[in-house]
């Protein structure tokens, strides 16, 4: 009951730090950190990986398949959905409350002989550190440490020996903590590709990109990824997800929709065939019974019984991609969509790309500093697009509106354009 209760204070000291803007000196600090820790990172194999989209669609599948294939694993994706501890997990289970509060005693208690205190570290960062303090005290084969939106400044770049390093699609974000232009961005990227590191990247990077990650890799004498690349095939695609051929291995059902999805796999199977290359066991029927199980909260997931599909897409790649996605699947009926947003350069695009394909928007204000409130986001629908707009004060009214537009038909609703609008929406009464 006392650790229950000194967590439960931790986690409210967490979610109250102001956030830290993300820089060099703050990695650095890190890295101190976990050298008075006793460097838990350099105790297991890190396979870090960086992108703009795809982070978590990638880790989830390729920490399931090195699972399922026996591997003990480790895995770092922010940020939660249901519950803060969500982001660390060991073989599919996250990590437990008394495992928190030992490893902030563990952190608070150098942090303090050193001079500081809590607030030392902002969200992100705590949770970076107790998932790499965690996976250390595991024996672990591997951990998928996904990062979050930058590149040589995010707080996992505090690493210093990366097994691997893989890119998912690297493109400009709505943050854009990572730079301005798409150069800009791919260069940030490519500073956390560490000597000696084997490197994959997926394969529709945009040719500038490619070379600038290229270009690093020989820089600081990584080992780029010269296997051929899979041939990937999607069959047919519906919310319940794909099924495709890869290479020989015909009919794969893959259970996370989205076509986009076969391009993530794409790197997921050249790390798999550059681990086998290094003499990784992994058979061919467990890697597929894994993919046919996979799923992640809040990206893509579609809840067949509320027929609800909810996705964190937050920037106007990600939403291209749900919209392509739906599109693909020849609905009887448009969806409805329960849309929440930063108010930044990139919200009227995505409006503007939800607003082709929706039936109604239900307009919602994201708990989180800077999100465009609902009469903002109603506003711009009523004067820009043709499609019903209704505004929504919480996440209860707006999933009674979604119920209230659906009753005379089977259609979809989508919940999207925030994490912190999935969350709250996330636990409700069921639609």
């Amino acid at each position: 009951m006392a650790d229950q209760e000194e967590y439960h204070k931790i986690i409210t000291k967490i979610n109250a730090m102001a956030p830290t803007v993300p820089s060099l000196a703050r990695v650095g600090m890190i890295r101190e950190i976990l050298s008075w820790l006793g460097n838990p990172d350099k105790k297991v194999r890190m396979i870090h990986i960086a992108g703009t989209n795809g982070k978590g669609s990638t880790g989830a599948m390729l920490a399931k398949v090195l699972n399922e294939n026996d591997y003990h694993v480790g895995h770092f994706s922010a940020p939660a959905v249901n519950d803060d501890r969500d982001v660390i997990s060991v073989d599919g289970e996250v990590i437990d409350e008394a495992s928190v509060v030992q490893i902030v005693r563990e952190i608070g208690d150098q942090i303090k002989q050193h001079g500081g205190d809590f607030t030392t570290l902002g969200k992100f960062e705590w949770w970076v550190l107790i998932g790499l303090v965690y996976f250390s005290k595991r024996e672990l084969s591997f951990v998928v440490l996904e990062a979050s939106n930058g590149g040589h400044i995010d707080a996992t770049n505090a690493i210093l020996n990366p097994f691997m390093v893989v890119f998912t699609k690297i493109s400009l974000d709505n943050i854009g903590i990572s730079g301005k232009t798409l150069e800009q961005v791919a260069t940030d990227m490519a500073e956390i590709i560490k000597p000696g590191a084997l490197v994959v990247s997926y394969p529709g990077q945009d040719l500038e990109v490619l070379r600038i990650l290229k270009d690093k890799a020989a820089n600081v004498e990584a080992n780029w990824n010269t296997l051929p690349t899979p041939n990937i095939t999607v069959l047919s695609s519906a919310p319940q997800g794909l099924h495709l051929n890869i290479n020989d291995l015909t009919d794969i059902y893959l259970s996370l929709t989205g076509n986009y999805q076969a391009n993530n796999l794409n790197t997921v199977v050249q790390i798999i065939e550059l681990l086998r290359s290094k003499g990784f066991r992994l058979a061919k029927d467990r890697t597929a019974s894994a993919l046919a199980h996979v799923s992640i909260p809040g990206r893509m997931e579609y809840n067949a019984d509320r027929n609800i599909l909810y996705d964190g897409a937050h920037n106007p790649v990600g939403i291209s991609a749900l919209a392509n996605s739906i599109k693909a699947w020849h609905l009887p009926f448009k969806p409805t969509f329960v849309l929440g947003l930063m108010n930044d350069k990139n919200a009227h695009d995505i409006i503007d790309e939800i607003a082709r394909i929706a039936a109604t928007i239900i307009a919602v204000t994201p708990d989180e500093e800077g999100a465009m409130t609902a009469d903002e986001l109603a506003a711009y629908v009523v004067m820009n697009a043709n499609v019903d707009v209704e505004i929504a004060d919480d996440p209860s009214a707006a999933i009674q509106l979604a119920r209230r537009n659906r009753e005379s038909s089977k259609a979809l609703i989508v919940v999207t354009g925030s994490f912190f609008t999935l969350r709250a929406i996330f636990n409700e009464d069921e639609v």
